[in-house]
C-alpha cells in the first residue's frame, strides 16, 4: 500500500506477478498507477495461473477507460472474491462494464466502489445488483 508504485514500476510489478502464480492477495492502493499502470496489471491478471482472490486498487488514479480493461481482464479470474475500486474516477461511463463483472463474476463476494462520482442514477443501478447475486456485498456511498 502506498510505496510510490507508479505506472512504470508497474512492468516489473507484472513481471514477478507472471513467476510467481501461487500469489493470492495483491494490494496496490494508493500508489500512482493510473489507467496504463492498472492495464499493465490487467495483463498479468488475464494469465490463466493467476489466483487473485483479493485485489485492492484504492485511490490509484483508475478512470472509466481503465475500468473496460479491468474488467475485461477480471472476467478471466474465477479466483476473485473481493474487489476494491473505492476512491477513483469511476463514473456512470464505467456502471455497464462492473454489471458485466458482476453478473459474470460468480466466485465475487464483495466489492467497494465508495468515493468514486458516480450519479444517484448509477449508485442505485450497482446496488441493484446485488438482486441476482445473493451474497454480494455492493459498498457504494
Amino acid at each position: 500500500m502506498g510505496v510510490g508504485l507508479t505506472d512504470s514500476g508497474a512492468e516489473d510489478l507484472v513481471s514477478a506477478l507472471s513467476t510467481n502464480p501461487s500469489l493470492t492477495a495483491l494490494n496496490l492502493s494508493y500508489n500512482k498507477l493510473g489507467d496504463s499502470g492498472v492495464k499493465l496489471v490487467s495483463a498479468a491478471l488475464r494469465n490463466p495461473e493467476c489466483k487473485i482472490q483479493r485485489l485492492g486498487l484504492r485511490d490509484v488514479g483508475l478512470t472509466d477507460s481503465g475500468a473496460e480493461d479491468l474488467v475485461s481482464a477480471l472476467n478471466t479470474n474465477p479466483s476473485l472474491t473481493d474487489l476494491d475500486l473505492g476512491s477513483n474516477s469511476l463514473t456512470d461511463r464505467s456502471v455497464p462494464a462492473l454489471r458485466r463483472l458482476i453478473l459474470t463474476l460468480p466466485s465475487l463476494k464483495l466489492i467497494r466502489l465508495w468515493g468514486n462520482p458516480f450519479s444517484e442514477t448509477g449508485k442505485k443501478e450497482l446496488r441493484s445488483l446485488r438482486e441476482p447475486r445473493p451474497g454480494l456485498r455492493v459498498e457504494i456511498v
